[in-house]
């Protein structure tokens, strides 16, 4: 039977795996994202088992997984008697949902042992060199868990605003800004403060930006 996924493409589905298993998902997940993102048309999960040679339990797994992060659209065909899935075309709303599900809650986890470890250190009856640098440490881990939230407050907010037309727009702008921001602050601190300012800025502009455009 040929094969649904141009060979050429296929071939690049070892990246889809390597990439999903280093941000916390299973290699096989990798798998069948890669092969619906390459896919020319929906696939059903025989579909999908067949082209990646994998059992339909594994591949039933995987779908679910997926569908929690939003990464894929299921609907049933009625000519195939069949559920057919398909990857979602706008990557940003999946990258916003595994930040609301994923790292949003691991982030303000270790940002909230931080903010108890400064509160006990700074109500200790202790004026010790050790504790002022063990201080300054937890300082700088929670200004940087707050640029880690501002970044991914900043994509949560950009996907809900539907704004995708502008997307590209953003992200030609953002190796600039970013370059910008890193010069300006010398402190993880005080980029954490400018960071924040700026992600509220640039939300506040685009979604002007988007009122105008309805507005017209």
């Amino acid at each position: 039977m040929k094969n649904i996924i141009d060979q050429k493409l296929f071939e690049e589905i070892p990246v889809f795996e390597n990439f999903l298993a280093r941000i916390g998902f299973k290699r096989i997940d990798g798998s069948v994202y890669g092969a619906l993102v390459l896919s020319p048309r929906p696939l059903t999960s025989e579909e999908i088992g067949q082209e990646l040679k994998i059992s339909q339990s594994a591949v039933s797994n995987s779908l679910k997984t997926l569908s929690h992060y939003g990464a894929i659209q299921t609907t049933y065909d009625r000519q195939k008697r069949a559920n057919v899935h398909k990857a979602k075309l706008d990557s940003l709303e999946v990258a916003a949902t595994v930040f609301k599900k994923r790292e949003q809650e691991v982030i303000s986890e270790f940002k909230s042992m931080a903010s108890r470890i400064k509160n006990h250190l700074e109500n200790k009856p202790s004026d010790s060199r050790g504790q002022q640098i063990i201080l300054k440490r937890i300082d700088s881990i929670l200004a940087t868990c707050s640029i880690a939230e501002s970044v991914m407050n900043f994509v949560i907010s950009l996907a809900q605003m539907e704004v995708s037309s502008k997307v590209e727009v953003v992200v030609n702008k953002l190796p600039k800004v970013f370059s910008t921001l890193t010069h300006s602050a010398e402190t993880v601190e005080g980029l954490s403060q400018t960071f924040k300012s700026f992600m509220a800025q640039g939300l506040k502009n685009l979604k002007n930006t988007k009122d105008n455009h309805y507005e017209a």
